[in-house]
């Protein structure tokens, strides 16, 4: 297993196995939970003890959840560096806009040869400040209208 990134859209039966095991996971972690615990896993089948972190073990069971939701889970290293297309498809934007972004300053890119690359976590980065700014102006549409009496509190 080489590829850093790892992507999973879970089908009904793993949603229903991981189900299980996230109720399993959680019960287990919540016993365990202290930070010089160091758990150990065996797998069923060959009976190997596998020592394992503990925020390793709490990210399995973010994984689970998620799988158990129906979520699509992917597992991107931090230092992974996007294209520009790969940055939109992740912002859910064009690859034009983001170029854009990158031109006007908004956005962090480095470039190799004549081709752009973005940090994943300034993608990230990005991202989170967009939804404060999304929420930001919504609660003063919010303020706003409760001023002019277009929006009452009950």
């Amino acid at each position: 297993m080489s590829d850093s990134n790892i992507n999973i859209s879970p089908n009904r039966q793993e949603r229903q196995i991981a189900q299980e095991g996230f109720q399993k996971l959680t019960e287990i972690i919540d016993e365990i939970n202290h930070p010089e615990n160091i758990p150990e896993i065996s797998i069923q089948e060959t009976g190997d003890p596998i020592k394992i972190p503990l925020n390793v073990l709490k990210l399995l069971a973010e994984v689970l959840k998620n799988i158990k939701d129906g979520n699509s889970i992917s597992i991107i290293s931090k230092g992974t560096v996007f294209t520009t297309q790969k940055a939109a498809e992740f912002l859910n934007c064009s690859r034009p806009y983001i170029t854009k972004l990158i031109d006007e300053g908004k956005l962090k890119a480095t470039k190799v040869g004549r081709h752009r690359r973005i940090q994943f976590n300034d993608l990230v980065e990005f991202k989170k400040n967009k939804l404060n700014e999304q929420k930001d102006a919504l609660a003063k549409l919010m303020h706003d209208s409760e001023d002019l009496g277009l929006y009452e509190i009950d």
